[in-house]
């Protein structure tokens, strides 16, 4: 029997004691003792209900500001399997996305921990998993007016030794070229912080109007996206070279945040000629 149809039934046969199903027709309903039994009586069928009900509809988690997803050895088919985990020197790492069969696209903040594994179709990328494709990088293509992440530019192209193979796991992405207008909801995701953890995780952000940000911050480097996550801390300093998604297409590249709240992103679209370029003369 289920511990719902055990449940059930005790409450059931609560009720029947309750009416007095098999009581002594001698005893009196306004007698004290009754009084106190039927009393007894009610709490029991309270507590069996509120059982039955934990049972029936146990209580919803907590939502976060992160979407977590729990790994396993096997991965499930990913939701997003043009990510890649990049594994840099000292224990740095970052994100970055698949573009084309032997291309990955991330900040070019990233070049600093070369040399970088790629790993695709990863979702926990502490414990190897049959999904996984590795690939060393062939060549590193950091936009030549690259300074520093503040002077916007921050975008690097990697070239692998190999071609990726399209499957369930693992597939490239798009460049979204037109324009997000402000108010767009869009997504991030990615493997964490400062130290990477076992789930991959993802979130919503709102895109900003560029006049909005201008204002915001007066000496905005070009080319760059701001978007607001709505919660502290997300995204993650983990996620650089992360994509930001719009409509299920590639519109930028995490680069920055400010005071835990606010992200920015290279904007693709202005560099796909130099993109194209690269590809073209590799």
């Amino acid at each position: 029997m289920s511990l719902t149809s055990a449940v059930s039934w005790s409450l059931v046969s609560g009720y029947k004691n309750f009416l007095g199903a098999g009581r002594d027709p001698s005893c009196s309903l306004t007698s004290k003792a009754s009084t106190e039994a039927e009393h007894a009586a009610m709490e029991h069928l309270q507590k069996l209900l509120l059982a039955l009900l934990l049972v029936a509809c146990p209580p919803a988690k907590a939502s976060h500001a992160w979407n977590r997803m729990a790994g396993a050895g096997r991965a499930k088919a990913p939701a997003r399997p043009y990510m890649a985990y990049l594994e840099g020197k000292n224990g740095h790492f970052c994100g970055g996305f698949l573009v084309a069969p032997s291309w990955v696209m991330t900040a070019a903040q990233c070049f600093s921990h070369k040399p970088l594994t790629v790993i695709l179709g990863a979702h926990n990328i502490q414990r190897r998993e049959e999904s996984w494709q590795m690939f060393e990088v062939q060549r590193y293509h950091r936009h030549p007016d690259f300074t520093n992440r503040m002077q916007g530019n921050d975008i690097l192209l990697l070239k692998l030794k190999g071609n990726a193979t399209s499957n369930s796991y693992v597939r490239t992405i798009s460049f979204q070229k037109i324009k997000a207008s402000g108010g767009t909801v869009c997504s991030i995701a990615g493997w964490g912080h400062k130290a990477p953890t076992a789930t991959f995780h993802e979130a919503n952000v709102t895109i900003h109007k560029q006049r909005d940000c201008l204002t915001m911050y007066p000496g905005l480097a070009n080319n760059l996206i701001c978007a607001n996550s709505g919660s502290a801390g997300v995204p993650e300093e983990g996620d650089t070279g992360g994509p930001l998604v719009c409509n299920n297409k590639a519109y930028g590249i995490f680069s920055y945040q400010y005071k835990n709240r606010i992200g920015f992103y290279t904007h693709i679209a202005p560099y796909l000629p130099w993109v194209n370029s690269i590809m073209k003369s590799a």
